[in-house]
């Protein structure tokens, strides 16, 4: 599986029954550094407005469902737990297409999506839309888990600062 980037198959190419080599093109078309760790799985570093994610893209093949989670460059402190939670609830309650979280092992917040392509093909609009919506949702809320975990703010403030910051910007 291991193709050199001059010989990356056009997005037509690629395996219908596994999504995994297409999301890899996409990341190289994207100049993004990512690696496949199996024929299932992909890691990538994906740019964002408060610095660099991880993304993790995983296909199971059982059930057909291809997951993405972009790994936010933050960590809370154990003691905003809490305040982070209810931020994340309140942040889930304005998304479109999938949610927040917090990965309790480095209590680090994710941004996840999961698309059923089970009997399907995986569409490059899809793709584009599913990437669009991760950029887009962890550039905007990431501002208010920094005023929760930094800058003293309630939940309610933080959602409050964020949704004027990004309705103010050009």
């Amino acid at each position: 599986m291991g193709q050199s980037h001059d010989q990356v198959p056009s997005f037509e190419e690629i395996e219908l029954d596994n999504p995994i080599g297409a999301v890899e093109e996409f990341t190289i078309n994207q100049d993004w550094n990512a690696e496949r760790t199996n024929e299932y799985e992909l890691w990538a570093e994906m740019p964002g407005q408060w610095g660099n994610q991880r993304l993790w893209v995983a296909f199971h093949e059982e059930t057909g469902y291809l997951q993405f989670n972009a790994y936010m460059n933050l960590k809370i402190p154990q003691r905003f737990l809490p305040q982070a939670a209810q931020t994340i609830t309140l942040m889930n309650e304005r998304v479109w297409l999938g949610h927040f979280e917090i990965w309790s092992e480095e209590r680090t917040p994710v941004f996840r999506v999961v698309l059923p392509l089970r009997g399907a093909e995986l569409h490059p609009e899809q793709l584009e839309d599913v990437i669009a919506a991760i950029e887009e949702e962890t550039d905007r809320f990431h501002p208010a888990l920094q005023w929760v975990v930094w800058g003293g703010k309630t939940p309610e403030e933080a959602i409050a600062a964020a949704l004027v910051d990004t309705e103010g910007e050009a």
